[in-house]
């Protein structure tokens, strides 16, 4: 490292990446009905690993990374838990500062998630964006 190309720690970071993540569990997430407004699951810093998992058994579960897309069709869908898929899931290797949830019907549902953080700023993510922090009105994103 010279003088003039300090290394510092950044969303090109290798090292951010190669250890292992802070831990972040949140449960009981409403999910509201595909009517409502998603709710925002926001982390304290950049993502590099987001584990969402469906508890409940009452509507299949859109993940996004943008409000607009996940009421559009730029999201994935967690199936609704059955007696023999108690908690589906779905897992995301991604460097984000929020993700979406929302009801893929009209009934709501509820939501876990498990992320592994780097100690990589939001705000970082905000300003390197193309428009935000959550890729809002990039191509798949919404």
């Amino acid at each position: 490292m010279s003088i003039n190309n300090p290394y510092y720690v950044g969303l090109q970071n290798v090292g951010s990446y190669q250890v292992s993540g802070v831990p972040y569990a949140t449960s009981s997430i409403a999910a509201p009905s595909s009517a409502d407004t998603p709710t925002q699951v926001t982390f304290p810093e950049v993502t590099q690993r987001i584990v969402v998992s469906n508890v409940d058994s009452a509507s299949p579960l859109r993940v996004g990374f943008s409000s607009n897309g996940i009421k559009e069709t730029n999201y994935f869908i967690i199936p609704a838990a059955t007696s023999t898929t108690i908690f589906p899931t779905q897992e995301f290797k991604v460097k984000v500062s929020s993700i979406f949830i929302l009801s893929n019907t009209t009934t709501p549902t509820n939501a876990s998630v498990f992320a592994e953080l780097t100690n990589i700023d939001t705000k970082l993510l905000e300003l390197s964006g193309p428009s935000g922090s959550n890729w809002s009105g990039s191509l798949g994103v919404g």
